[in-house]
């Protein structure tokens, strides 16, 4: 792989090759495969969350932005990422050991692929566009607590405009935390319910 400007590309040859996507090896996905013995046990915690922002759009122009929240566990460094996107998914849940953990890093990121024929040869390229740590200094944290289905919040990230303000600041990419538990419908409820076996509980994220 190799970086371009700001964007990282991916090169592969071969007819209708399509690579999987780069720069989320080095992150584990949240486990998605619920071990009812674990959570029983109290060896493990189930999270959700909720993302959205304010730039994806729907539709054949559009750019539609996955949400992608990475954190690490406090205790033993282990990280994760979590993931939605508009009109896929709301929310992404996670089952993980109890503990602290902390956001390492918020960011859009926007996939797409570009294809060029050279003779024989088709060359596709996985271009990765992301726009990082919409946190900034701030320190967010959620606790994983054993056997228990905790809803962590809603992060809404708040891409800033490109100007420059009146006093000659120019502003920042910025996130809001905010508990949308209400808007959860019931059939997401009832879905979560059977799966884990376990009503949620609101425990929101703080932000240090």
């Amino acid at each position: 792989m190799k970086q371009v400007g700001g964007l990282a590309l991916l090169l592969t040859v071969g007819a209708c090759s399509f690579p999987s996507t780069p720069g989320e090896g080095n992150l584990l996905h949240g486990v998605r495969q619920f071990q009812a013995s674990l959570f029983e046990y109290g060896a493990r915690g189930e999270v959700i969350v909720s993302m959205a922002d304010n730039v994806s759009k729907t539709g054949f122009f559009g750019k539609n932005y996955e949400n992608i929240m990475a954190f690490r566990n406090v205790q033993s460094g282990e990280e994760f990422y979590l993931k939605t996107k508009l009109g896929n998914r709301s929310y992404d849940t996670a089952m993980l050991t109890i503990g602290e953990y902390e956001v390492t890093n918020l960011y859009l990121q926007y996939t797409y692929t570009t294809t060029e024929h050279m003779g024989n040869t088709t060359v596709t390229t996985t271009h990765i566009v992301r726009d990082e740590h919409f946190e900034g200094n701030d320190n967010i944290r959620f606790v994983v607590k054993p056997g228990r289905v905790t809803y962590i919040g809603h992060i809404d990230l708040i891409k800033a405009e490109n100007q420059v303000a009146a006093d000659g600041r120019i502003p920042t990419n910025s996130f809001r935390i905010s508990d949308k538990s209400d808007q959860i419908p019931e059939k997401q409820a009832a879905q979560w319910r059977r799966e884990f076996g376990a009503d949620y509980v609101v425990d929101m994220m703080t932000v240090k």
